[in-house]
C-alpha cells in the first residue's frame, strides 16, 4: 500500500511538471509569436527610388520620394529624409543600382570623390559650360601644382621653324598677347592612361603613374574662339600653366 501511494504521488508531480513546463513554453512562445506579429504590423517611412536608378547616375531629389515600408527587417542602412540624405552628397549611384520601389541604401552610394571630385556633381547640373582636355606634363603644369578648382593662366611656346626660304623664330605667348589664355578654370588632372589623379594619388607612393598627361579646363559654352585658341596652341606647340592668385 505504501509503495503504491508513493508511486501514486510521484505519478501526480512528474504529471505536474509535464503541466507547468508546457504551460511556460506556451507562455514564451505566445509572447514571441505576439512580438514577431507586432513587428510585422510596424512600418517606417523611409527614403526609396522613385524610379530606377542605374550605375554611376548623379543622385538628385527629383529622383526620390518617401514610401512606407515594414520596419521588420529594415535593418540599419536607410534614411528618412531626402534633404538630410543630400546634405551629406553630393552622391552617385553604386555599382549595383536601385529598381524602382527600392529602398535606397546610403551603403550603396558613392561619394563625389569616387567619381573624380564634386566638379563632376556640379558640371551636370550646368548647361552653360563646355569642357575641354590639354595635354601637358610634369613640368608644364607647374610641377604638379594644379588641382580642380584652381585658375592659372597658360603659355605657350612655339618652336622656331628653320627653313630657309621663311625662317621663323621660337615664340612665347601668354595673356598679354592672346587673352583667350588667361583665367582658365582647372576641373580635373589625368595621367596618360586617363586616370583622374585627386588629392590622395598625390600623398601616397609617388610613381610615373601619377604623372599628369592632360588637365582638363571648364569654360563658358559659347566661348568656342577660347577652345579653338588652346586646340590650335596645343597642335602646334607646348603649353605651360602658371596657377594665379584666385
Amino acid at each position: 500500500m505504501k509503495r503504491w501511494r508513493q508511486g501514486f504521488v510521484g505519478f501526480l508531480l512528474k504529471g505536474l511538471i509535464i503541466c507547468v513546463s508546457f504551460a511556460a513554453v506556451f507562455g514564451v512562445t505566445f509572447q514571441l509569436n505576439q512580438l514577431y506579429l507586432r513587428e510585422m504590423a510596424e512600418t517606417v517611412i523611409v527614403v526609396t527610388a522613385r524610379r530606377d536608378l542605374l550605375p554611376g547616375e548623379p543622385l538628385t531629389p527629383d529622383m526620390l520620394q518617401l514610401a512606407e515600408k515594414p520596419a521588420f527587417g529594415l535593418g540599419s542602412d536607410y534614411e528618412e529624409d531626402v534633404s538630410a540624405l543630400m546634405e551629406k552628397g553630393p552622391w552617385y549611384v553604386g555599382g549595383v543600382g536601385f529598381g524602382a520601389g527600392d529602398i535606397l541604401r546610403p551603403g550603396r552610394l558613392s561619394a563625389a570623390a569616387d567619381h573624380g571630385g564634386e566638379w563632376r556633381w556640379a558640371f551636370t547640373k550646368q548647361d552653360d559650360v563646355r569642357l575641354i582636355a590639354v595635354e601637358t606634363s610634369l613640368v608644364r603644369s607647374s610641377g604638379d601644382w594644379l588641382w580642380p578648382g584652381s585658375v592659372v593662366d597658360a603659355m605657350v611656346y612655339i618652336p622656331g621653324k628653320d627653313n630657309y626660304e621663311d625662317p621663323q623664330p621660337p615664340q612665347i605667348i601668354g595673356p598679354a598677347e592672346d587673352p583667350l589664355l588667361s583665367n582658365l578654370r582647372v576641373i580635373d588632372k589625368k595621367n596618360a592612361n586617363g586616370l583622374s589623379l585627386g588629392e590622395q594619388a598625390r600623398e601616397d607612393a609617388y610613381s610615373r603613374d601619377m604623372l599628369p598627361a592632360v588637365v582638363t579646363l571648364m569654360v563658358d559654352k559659347h566661348d568656342l574662339d577660347r577652345i579653338k585658341a588652346l586646340i590650335k596652341y596645343n597642335e602646334e606647340g607646348r603649353i605651360y600653366f602658371s596657377p594665379s592668385a584666385e
